[in-house]
């Protein structure tokens, strides 16, 4: 981690082969950033590149004018893209974006105060991602206090993706796995709340808030559905994990 002065939040856009579609994506960013900002929050901002062709370069050419901080690696990963940017950032939450979706101008600083209402242990997540491009439809993502959510629900499908806030102690402490899809195995942000839930943390959703989620022909979430791919092993399907917490 950099010794720089913490900030309440790192806004963090990952990317590799957007193309132009990542301008549009930062500037959703920028502008969540801007009306977080005006609220009072500290806010920096990271791009990670991960082998980005030449148009996503161009495309952020001017990002470091805009306050960017960018940094290319060569991971090939999603997962350790994200870890990168982690490992770079001063803020007490991270909030992430993908380089072709789009954020809703309020949710930088209302996921904010979602978290802030038990520091340390709520992962934020938008009301509804708005399924767009290749798709069209709106899924609204449950809240784990609500009495009607089930968390055996992650035994078989995932609940939330990864465009979330959360305390940064929470990502260092469950850093993300490197997709093994070889092996059967995918689905980062699946697996990533089977070990937060596992560990005590809560997800919650951000009442009136929306992310943009474009759904391309070759997304990982694609590739991984062809595969047949699952989330890689957890405490959670085993039943004696079960019997341990519930009642």
């Amino acid at each position: 981690m950099d010794e720089r002065a913490p900030c309440d939040v790192t806004a963090i856009i990952t990317a590799h082969n957007e193309g132009p579609l990542i301008g549009l994506s930062l500037r959703s960013l920028l502008d969540a950033v801007d009306f977080a900002r005006q609220s009072g929050l500290e806010v920096e901002i990271i791009a990670v590149l991960d082998n980005p062709d030449d148009s996503t370069r161009v495309a952020m050419a001017d990002a470091a004018e805009h306050g960017c901080r960018v940094v290319e690696v060569a991971y090939g990963d999603h997962g350790l893209a994200r870890n990168e940017a982690i490992r770079l950032s001063a803020g007490r939450y991270l909030a992430f974006l993908d380089g072709d979706d789009l954020w809703s101008e309020n949710w930088v600083v209302d996921a904010f105060g979602v978290c802030e209402t038990d520091p340390g242990r709520v992962i934020a997540h938008p009301a509804i991602n708005w399924i767009f491009d290749n798709g069209s439809y709106c899924y609204f993502l449950p809240d784990q206090t609500d009495p009607a959510y089930d968390p055996a629900f992650l035994r078989v499908a995932n609940s939330w993706d990864q465009l979330c806030m959360a305390p940064v102690e929470v990502h260092r402490a469950h850093p993300y796995h490197r997709r093994e899809l070889d092996r059967g195995f995918a689905y980062l942000d699946w697996t990533w709340n089977l070990e937060t839930i596992e560990a005590g943390l809560m997800h919650r959703t951000v009442p009136e808030t929306l992310h943009f989620k474009r759904r391309r022909a070759t997304s990982q979430f694609t590739q991984a559905r062809a595969n047949r791919s699952l989330p890689f092993p957890s405490a959670m399907h085993d039943y004696a994990w079960w019997a341990a917490h519930e009642g």
